[in-house]
């Protein structure tokens, strides 16, 4: 039964990578200038520029 543990267990881990390692990549790396004015990580104006 442990044999079969191990086989599963390998069998997820190949699959997992082999998806990370074909999944297209976004297209160019990012840079902290990218975000430069913004607030949050993910690029969000900040509330008081609005005004």
């Amino acid at each position: 039964m442990r044999k079969v543990y191990i086989v599963v267990t390998l069998v997820a881990f190949v699959a997992i990578v082999g998806n990370h390692l074909t999944s297209p990549s976004s297209g160019r790396a990012v840079s902290p200038e990218d975000f430069a004015g913004a607030c949050a990580p993910c690029g969000a104006p900040c509330p008081s520029k609005n005004n």
